[in-house]
């Protein structure tokens, strides 16, 4: 299977589709996928297509794994326009993020997110969104291990994407202030325990996994 490209951008978008399910890839120069505006516009508009089209299944990653090797999930909204955003701009940035977000948590289907390498703040956010959510762990070598972290508040930023909603749903109010005030990075097995993931996956087993489970 080939990817197809849906969207370029400076955080571009890539897909696989079949009957019924689709697998989203998220593509950048620097490997660290940034949740720009363009791109939360994209992905709305996608996933939009993709439930009028009666996709049932639906997951998303780093592009790097539909070719059997990735890299990093998300690195999180560009802090460069959000460091321009002021109090008329930061609603209708923080709106798209909340969109993309819904979208993943839409009964109609089941979503996954395989989360790989950073994923941090609005990347945190889209991993944890995912009804299912895999991590990838470290390879033989130690390379490439999840870090799961969201430092917005070390920023003086306040998350807008629905985050401080979702972590407490899936981790409780203890689990949700080790990410968001106490600013833990948590690898794989971290995640595990603490419930934000539910499986965890070598690095080559990847792909297939995810071709079975959206078959």
């Amino acid at each position: 299977m080939t990817p197809t490209p849906w969207y370029e951008g400076r955080t571009s978008l890539d897909m696989l589709h079949g009957e019924g399910w689709a697998w989203i890839g998220l593509r950048s120069g620097d490997g660290l996928n940034r949740l720009h505006s363009d791109l939360l516009v994209a992905l709305d508009h996608l996933f939009i297509e993709l439930r009028w089209s009666g996709v049932r299944r639906v997951a998303l990653s780093g592009a790097g794994w539909m070719a059997g090797r990735g890299h990093h999930f998300c690195a999180g909204a560009d802090l460069h326009e959000v460091g321009a955003l002021d109090a008329v701009s930061a609603d209708p940035f923080s709106r798209r993020g909340q969109r993309v977000m819904a979208h993943l948590l839409w009964p109609g289907w089941r979503s996954l997110t395989v989360i790989s390498g950073v994923a941090m703040g609005g990347g945190c956010d889209l991993a944890l969104h995912g009804q299912e959510r895999w991590a990838v762990a470290a390879d033989a070598s130690g390379k490439g291990g999840l870090r799961l972290a969201h430092p917005a508040a070390k920023h003086g930023i306040l998350t807008g994407f629905g985050g401080t909603v979702r972590l407490p749903e899936l981790l409780g109010q203890a689990g949700a202030n080790r990410l968001f005030r106490d600013f833990e990075t948590w690898h794989e097995d971290a995640a595990l325990t603490a419930g934000a993931i539910q499986r965890t996956l070598l690095p080559g087993a990847v792909m297939d996994a995810v071709v079975a489970w959206l078959h």
